[in-house]
């Protein structure tokens, strides 16, 4: 029989998988020794790899070289212990190996028929995480490329079902806050609710929804003739780590009939913790619930996860059969996970996260997330400590806002200035990655401990570079 020039020997294909395995596993293990981050402008990177595509293969070293030289350097190194900066992902090397054995057996997992075993996994994890959070049997849900793909599922869910029972998509309103994740209001605008039908509800000074400000918005929407018909929650937001008042809103969304969505993304795998699971108290109320695996579950990109209290609303949103589908209609017991999101074709991110919790368990995942906030509480007590920097928002789970104080008159202007100039310090030392944001309009800097290769004296090291980098500002000439 003539073999494909497409088609690999065994033998080379090893070859090749060892040759990357090595690679992969020098980098992790080494990764301490690399900078943070790097990059390149984008002229002299084209210029390293802008050719037109061979017509003729090119040998698997060379292009080995290639990418070592020209792409593996200039990137942010997420699992990097230095690396504090937005919500990282930090994946465990078990997890690395299982997204390559999805890939590897290239999973079709929209349909049952044809994916039965890998199916049956994403079902298990599901499960796990049901149960972990503390809904309801009844729940069900799909794995997602991340946070932004399970929030635009749940408001897709939720704007289904306001349709269903004889809403108008043009009067239906959405309330949030302003701490919520950008991806609420895109999600929002894709599912076609209009952009001046997004509520922004007032918050309180600990960057959570004030629970009264939400009835008198929905109340006045009523009176004004639109449809409220969702709320989305935060659990733990990108900004300051805050939960919102989940078992309140819970409260007055079941009795004004409404969806509540929790965006968990971040911190939602925190309930694998005491402290964690006190401080997410209410999110096994949600109508739907959003988390990250790729992020406090330490498995690689991407992998989000939607959950919703009652599957048959996500079901029913999304499925569709059409004609050449009807052999692959599930059974009874079975999923078509096309059915519950917009992807078809869809590979398996169930593999990886069930290969990885089964390797290390709950308790050793646990304890890595407790460790993370741990971190974040050394961190904040440093700042306290310190007569030159103030907290702007406290440790929540993994994340400090701190900034350097004003002297000697300095207004909010130079202020921000200051600290934007420190933050640019501590990254180009390289060994470092932090982030900023604004809360209530002023400059803040923004450390998010997540990865398990983080220690404290990581976080020492980072709040020391902090201080000189603010020495040298102060003492910078002019």
């Amino acid at each position: 029989m003539t073999r494909s020039p497409l088609d690999l020997d065994q033998e080379t294909m090893r070859r090749l998988g060892h040759r990357v395995a090595d690679i992969v596993s020098e980098h992790l293990g080494t990764i301490r020794k690399e900078p943070v981050i790097a990059s390149l402008p984008r002229a002299e990177l084209g210029r390293a790899l802008a050719r037109s595509a061979p017509r003729h293969g090119v040998d698997f070293e060379e292009l080995i070289s290639t990418l070592q030289q020209s792409v593996f350097p200039y990137h942010a190194r997420e699992p990097h212990p230095g690396f504090l900066a937005y919500v990282p992902s930090c994946p465990r090397f078990p997890a690395v190996l299982g997204d390559w054995l999805a890939s590897g057996y290239n999973f079709f997992a929209g349909v049952w028929p044809v994916a039965a075993g890998p199916n049956e996994v994403e079902i298990v994890v599901l499960d796990w995480f049901r149960e972990w959070m503390g809904m309801p049997p009844t729940s069900g849900g799909i794995l997602t490329t991340g946070g932004s793909a399970a929030n635009l599922a749940a408001v897709v869910a939720a704007r289904h079902a306001a349709i269903e029972a004889g809403g108008d998509i043009s009067r239906l309103t959405i309330f949030t806050s302003e701490q919520a994740h950008s991806s609420v209001t895109r999600a929002a605008w894709i599912a076609g609710i209009p952009r001046e039908n997004i509520r922004l509800v007032a918050m309180d000074e600990q960057y959570r929804i004030v629970t009264d400000e939400l009835e008198r918005a929905v109340a006045a929407d009523r009176a004004a003739r639109c449809t409220p018909f969702m709320v989305v929650a935060s659990a733990g937001t990108t900004n300051t780590g805050a939960v919102d008042p989940l078992q309140e809103i819970a409260d007055y969304c079941v009795a004004e009939k409404l969806w509540l969505h929790i965006d968990a993304a971040y911190a939602g795998f925190a309930a694998l913790t005491s402290k964690g699971k006190t401080k997410l108290s209410g999110i096994e109320r949600a109508d739907s619930l959003t988390l990250d695996p790729h992020k406090w579950l330490f498995v690689p990109f991407e992998c989000g996860c939607l959950l919703v209290r009652d599957t048959a609303k996500l079901t029913s949103a999304f499925r569709i059969m059409p004609e050449y589908l009807t052999d692959v209609q599930p059974g009874e017991e079975e999923v078509n996970f096309a059915d519950r999101g917009e992807q078809l074709t869809r590979y398996s991110r169930a593999l990886k996260i069930w290969l990885s919790v089964n390797y290390f368990g709950t308790d050793a995942i646990g304890r890595a997330i407790e460790m993370a906030m741990e971190r974040a509480m050394l961190l904040e007590m440093l700042v306290r400590e310190s007569a030159d920097f103030e907290v702007l928002s406290p440790a929540q789970f993994g994340i400090v806002c701190f900034r350097a104080r004003a002297v000697d008159g300095e207004d909010a202007r130079a202020l921000d200035a200051l600290n934007e100039r420190i933050n640019s310090r501590v990254v180009s030392g390289g060994r470092y990655l932090i982030s900023s944001t604004r809360l209530r309009g002023a400059y803040s800097l923004r450390m998010c401990t997540l990865g398990f290769r983080t220690t404290m004296d990581d976080i020492r090291g980072l709040f020391a570079a902090i201080e000189e980098a603010l020495a040298a500002e102060r003492h910078r000439p002019g």
